[in-house]
């Protein structure tokens, strides 16, 4: 076996195919998704005959990279020459489904039509009886017992012509209804527009004629996976369950169906060279500028060229267990990267959609404790304090947070910082009461020369009317001086810990079930009587 990769001789006009060439038909094995791009491996079997052979790999995304290619194989050949280029003639891979459509929507216009035409009948005739009979009954001069007949004759096919008027109402609304969701699937294949394909074309050298096999490997673009998670709390006290999921995006106009899929934190497309700082120098600001214009410039194309990443069988094992909501998967911790191998094959469709993938599942020890600021919000919160994220490897994306199998909103896991405990809301908690008031006899006004002096009281009032206990970090706060002239001055912080750079008060204690207590802060400010502040 000889495994080769040569330089790649690049093409990008349309190139006819020529005598000698001979097609490949090749299938996506593997699919290697990282943040931004996805490498895509294929695999191939032909026969290859005695001396030089061209072989054309057809039908590949127009979004691959020729300076990714790679082709390798085995059967004693020699890869004499790789060679990319854009076929414009290629037709979309959906046209079959398109024609069948369009054919149904056709023949359910026609049912359509047909139907009307019968009500329309329908219409017509009762339009006939009704003239038909008024003029009997005038020129003709109608005994009562024949006009009795006719009446009765009317009347009957009156209803027998409003029953199968309603029946053709019926089924032209049941087509109607058909046919619209024909033409919404029809419009979303159309919206797909017919891209052009790559094709890579091999030069081959054979001392015998063998049967060969082909690896194909390039990297694509429109394609990306976003981390998400699922942070499950099923009652206070217990440790918080975290499942990790891929929304994988496919849209490079190529089908992964059972694939090896592979995710990894890498993102190729923001390059790996090491950035290199250039001289400072303060005298020549035309340089400095140009250093600026320069950086941006390439900070703009990293960003262009990085595209829009955006993004399970579970199989019941026996009726008494759970289902299982993560696929197999191997952990790959690479130099650089972390790669989770899914070990099941996968099905992504090039349909710009993400698909999830539930990965791993993690149990995260947590302490759960109220937060409250009446003075924005008289409800209390309930959080869970989190620890042990620094080992988990993982990425900041979004989390769907639920407790007690309740959903209670949206939270960002920001785990790009250094830290190793976060906070996670839990929604608001109607068992713990607080209520704020003004302190009576607080609002003093005291004039001395020429200042004046404000002095503001509030009284904070906790009630617990859960049966367990709970740790509560209450906030409050009093004003800052905005200048000089104005003396702020906190009297009494009723046990608070005192931020004095925010002006922030905070307590924190436990309340015993059914139990309740009292805080209360007083502060007072000194103005010139010329100068009004507002306080609260």
């Amino acid at each position: 076996m000889r495994t080769l990769l040569l330089p790649l001789l690049i093409s990008t006009t349309l190139l006819h195919a020529v005598e000698g060439e001979r097609p490949v038909t090749s299938r996506i094995t593997a699919a290697k998704v990282f943040l931004s791009g996805a490498q895509v491996s294929r695999s191939a079997t032909t026969t290859v005959p005695v001396g030089r052979t061209t072989l054309v790999f057809s039908g590949l995304s127009q979004e691959l990279d020729p300076m990714s290619i790679q082709v390798t194989g085995k059967g004693g050949y020699t890869i004499l020459s790789v060679n990319h280029r854009i076929n414009y003639l290629t037709e979309s891979p959906k046209k079959q489904e398109i024609e069948e459509l369009k054919a149904r929507i056709k023949k359910l216009e026609h049912d359509w039509n047909i139907e009307n035409g019968l009500q329309q009948v329908w219409v017509n005739e009762e339009q006939l009886l009704l003239k038909n009979s008024t003029v009997g009954g005038q020129q003709n001069g109608l005994t009562a017992a024949q006009l009795q007949a006719v009446n009765d004759y009317v009347r009957e096919r009156m209803k027998a012509m409003k029953a199968g008027w309603v029946a053709q109402e019926e089924k032209k609304q049941a087509i109607h209804e058909e046919a619209e969701k024909l033409r919404q699937q029809l419009g979303t294949l159309q919206a797909q527009a017919p891209r052009p394909t790559s094709e890579v074309v091999v030069e081959l050298d054979s001392p015998a004629e063998v049967a060969a096999t082909f690896t194909l490997g390039y990297f694509v673009r429109s394609a990306g996976w976003t981390p998400a998670y699922d942070l499950r709390a099923k009652a206070v006290g217990q440790p918080i369950e975290l499942l990790m999921k891929a929304q994988v995006v496919n849209n490079t106009g190529e089908d992964w169906t059972k694939v090896d899929l592979g995710l990894s934190s890498g993102n190729p497309t923001q390059g790996g060279v090491m950035p290199e700082l250039q001289p400072w120098v303060l005298d020549q600001p035309v340089m400095l500028e140009s250093i600026a214009i320069s950086s941006r410039k390439h900070k703009a194309e990293a960003y262009r060229e990085a595209p829009p990443a955006a993004m399970g069988d579970v199989r019941m094992l026996a009726e008494d267990m759970d289902a299982v909501t993560t696929v197999n998967n191997t952990v790959v911790f690479r130099t650089t990267t972390v790669e989770f191998a899914i070990e099941a094959p996968f099905t992504v469709p090039s349909d710009g959609q993400a698909h999830t993938v539930g990965v791993r599942t993690h149990s995260i020890p947590a302490l759960y404790k109220h937060y409250c600021t009446p003075k924005l919000d008289p409800d209390a919160f309930l959080y869970a304090r989190t620890t042990g994220w620094e080992d988990l490897n993982l990425l900041p994306g979004q989390a769907n947070v639920f407790f007690e199998g309740t959903f209670v909103g949206q939270s960002h896991l920001d785990l790009s910082r250094p830290q190793d405990t976060l906070d996670i809301s839990l929604g608001r908690d109607k068992g713990v009461v607080v209520e704020r008031t003004r302190r009576k006899g607080s609002d003093d006004k005291a004039v001395i020369g020429g200042k004046r002096t404000v002095t503001r009281g509030w009284d904070i009032t906790v009630r617990n009317t859960k049966s367990t206990a709970v740790d509560l970090e209450l906030h409050d706060q009093y004003p800052l001086s905005p200048r000089s002239e104005v003396e702020v001055k906190l009297e009494d912080a009723g046990g608070a810990a005192v931020d004095e750079q925010r002006g922030r008060l905070t307590w924190r204690f436990s309340l015993e079930p059914k139990a309740t207590r009292k805080l209360g802060f007083v502060y007072s400010v000194k103005h010139p009587k010329d100068q009004p502040v507002v306080v609260e």
